[in-house]
């Protein structure tokens, strides 16, 4: 249920941030780590002016935080009415910002370990070969570029290449259990009587997505995978997160809004948020 989810997340993100943490220090500790991340992170302000990076910006936190999909409504549907949900929202944008930078930092650090010298043609690359050209991306960059380039650059490599492979398991375990808590009830949701068959239904649609993934083991898995992925998991995604919040917005009314959240976290809302 949704107490054990709790519970094995308050024991996930702290590991994951301990993992990531690690893999940072570890990092720096090479001489090329930290040179990569500050060429890297020196910024083109031309690429501002493109809608393209700030349509793929928006993308990636849609993305990241479960925006859109349900997971977060759901979860916050088992919530007190009194909850204070602003406290909530808080700490979950805090903790996001603190996660992105110190994956941006292992990142460039890492490809600063791999690349060494070169680190610095990485950004001097024309339009036509971008740098995902070389790096990749997905999975091509977490199990290729990074554990077969820059985590073999490192001492004892194996044990480090581990520890981020097991973060990434945990954080892709952590977020299947909020998409099978919001399918089980999506489909126990058209009647109460159903309610008793949730525990069924968990392991029938576990089994399903666990089916539906042996499809990725086969020759053409990777061709799946980047069709699911362009198909579902960016651009609709994003559609219909605007569509889904421009439309409760004009249902409920933005004054209803700010007067039900006062009410449930019993404060009052400045002048500024509310207009």
């Amino acid at each position: 249920g949704v107490k054990s989810i709790g519970k094995v997340c308050l024991l996930a993100v702290p590991v994951c941030f301990g993992i990531l943490i690690t893999l940072c220090i570890r990092t720096c500790m090479d001489p090329y780590g930290p040179q990569g991340f500050l060429t890297l992170i020196n910024p083109q302000w031309s690429t501002l002016s493109q809608a393209t990076a700030w349509l793929e910006a928006a993308a990636h936190v849609v993305f990241s935080l479960q925006l859109g999909t349900g997971v977060i409504s759901n979860y916050g549907g088992y919530n007190k009415f009194n909850h204070n949900i602003i406290r909530d929202c808080w700490v979950i944008i805090i903790g996001h910002i603190f996660w992105v930078l110190l994956s941006v930092f292992l990142i460039f650090s890492l490809f600063g370990v791999a690349y060494k010298e070169d680190t610095i043609n990485l950004k001097n690359l024309s339009p036509d070969h971008p740098l995902i050209s070389i790096t990749g991306e997905g999975v091509w960059l977490g199990a290729i570029t990074l554990v077969e380039s820059s985590f073999n650059e490192l001492s004892y490599d194996w044990l480090w290449a581990g520890l981020f492979f097991i973060l990434m398991v945990i954080i892709c375990i952590t977020s299947i259990f909020g998409y099978v808590e919001l399918i089980t009830n999506t489909l126990i949701s058209p009647s109460a009587t159903c309610f008793r068959f949730k525990p069924l239904l968990s392991l029938l649609t576990v089994l399903s997505l666990s089916l539906i993934g042996l499809l990725l083991t086969t020759e053409g898995g990777i061709h799946i995978y980047y069709l699911l992925h362009t198909s579902l998991a960016s651009w609709p995604l994003l559609l219909f997160t605007i569509i889904t919040i421009l439309t409760s917005v004009y249902s409920h009314g933005i004054s209803y809004i700010v007067k039900d959240i006062s009410s449930m976290c019993k404060t009052t809302l400045s002048h500024i948020i509310s207009s």
